[in-house]
This record gives structure tokens, C-alpha cells and sequence, in this order.
């Protein structure tokens, strides 16, 4: 795995490093990092750890647009040998919904604070069934500029409302900065995920992952660096 350009921060990308136990498929979680997740791919890099190159992976991007999200996914998989991907695109200005299209299908919406329309890209993309051999897999990059303009329990229901596009035998993964939100905010996701995956920066220049179960610990995100 080759380290990821951090586009948006100008930082030096860091590669995850060993997946803690517990993390696996079959989950929904969540990535809180002390930076937003999606600069360095980490749910991209995670996908490539817990999957094959059968599977299928749908990815809402918040932050970036859908050919950076594209490029993202493909330097996680430098030789080629990568799952199918579609993009729900809530960043790019220009585009529409209208329809997916291009070589890796695209759909765009208005605003990440569009929550119909991010629901209504996600199960266009999702029509024609998962892989015939592999998992599908759901990465909404970063939950945080959607949390800037919508509020927490709308999030959280539309979370519910996604719940049933991976499959069994995949994973979901969401990300969120979480020193961008309160306590209460990081309570509420968390109540609909089945884990916290705790992403920092390790002494190594990787990134340390710590998981936790979404019930029962969650009064540790006291002692999280902000």
C-alpha cells in the first residue's frame, strides 16, 4: 500500500497502521479521528485490509470530489486490483443529480446538508444488487460537514436509513472529526454504530487504530486530544 496525498491539508499522508481486534466485517463503524479521516483515506485503506478486489464499494464524499475520491481509491490500490466503486458526490457545485454516469458511476447532489437527495444516490447506486462473489461495502468519508448543517438526529436517522446497503458480509465505515463536535453529538452516532474506531497519529508516521464497542466505553472520548 503506497501513502496517500493529504489534498486538503497540505500534511505528509500517513498509512494505517495494524487493525485492532475486533474490527471487522459485518459492522457498522464509526472512524473518529483527531483529523478528518477521509485526508488520508483511512476507510479506503481499511476496505483494502478487510476485503478482496470482488467486492463493491460505495463511498459519499463530503469533502473532496468525486474524481479526488476516485484517485484516493486508486492510489489504496496501486496495482489495479480494486472493488468496484460508486460515488455519492455532495461537493462538487456544478453537477446534479440527475443520473450516474462516467466511468466509475457518479451521482452528485446539491449540498452534504442534502440528506434526501444523499439517500436517493445511494440506492440508485445500489440497484443493480451487490457483487455475485464479494461483500459491498459503505464509506460515508466524513459525517462532519453534514453535522455543521443539519441537525444531530436527522444525521442519525438518515444512518438508520442506510443501515441495510452493505451487506451481511461487509462493512460500513463513517467518519467524523471528532474534535469538531461535543460530547452529546459523539454520544449520538455512537448509539448508531457498533463500534468507535479511534484513529491518531502514531510515533511510527503511521496512523495508531483503537476500537472500542459503541456501548459501555464511550465515556473515554473525555480523554481524546482535542
Amino acid at each position: 500500500m503506497t501513502d496517500l496525498p493529504d489534498s486538503s491539508s497540505g500534511r505528509e499522508p500517513r498509512s494505517v497502521g495494524a487493525l485492532p481486534q475486533g474490527l471487522s466485517t459485518g459492522a457498522t463503524v464509526l472512524v473518529a479521528g483527531s483529523t478528518d479521516p477521509s485526508h488520508h483515506a483511512v476507510g479506503f485503506q481499511i476496505v483494502s485490509r478487510l476485503g478482496d478486489a470482488d467486492d463493491a464499494v460505495l463511498a459519499v464524499t463530503t469533502t473532496e470530489s468525486a474524481g479526488e475520491t476516485v484517485e484516493a481509491a486508486e492510489r489504496v490500490y496501486p496495482d489495479g486490483d480494486s472493488p468496484r466503486l460508486g460515488v455519492v458526490d455532495t461537493s462538487s457545485r456544478q453537477q446534479s443529480i440527475a443520473a450516474p454516469a462516467g466511468e466509475v458511476p457518479t451521482v452528485y447532489t446539491p449540498s452534504p446538508g442534502d440528506l434526501e437527495r444523499l439517500v436517493v444516490g445511494l440506492t440508485e447506486l445500489s440497484a443493480d444488487g451487490p457483487p455475485a462473489t464479494g461483500a459491498r461495502h459503505l464509506l460515508v468519508r466524513s459525517l462532519t460537514p453534514v453535522l455543521a448543517t443539519v441537525p444531530t438526529d436527522q444525521v442519525c436517522s438518515m444512518l438508520a436509513q442506510i443501515s441495510g446497503i452493505r451487506t451481511d458480509s461487509g462493512v460500513t465505515l463513517v467518519g467524523v472529526d471528532y474534535t469538531a463536535h461535543d460530547e452529546e453529538t459523539m454520544a449520538a452516532l455512537a448509539e448508531r454504530v457498533d463500534g468507535i474506531l479511534w484513529v491518531a497519529p502514531g510515533s511510527d508516521g503511521t496512523l495508531d487504530l483503537e476500537y472500542e464497542p459503541a456501548r459501555g466505553r464511550f465515556e473515554e472520548f473525555s480523554r481524546r486530544p482535542r
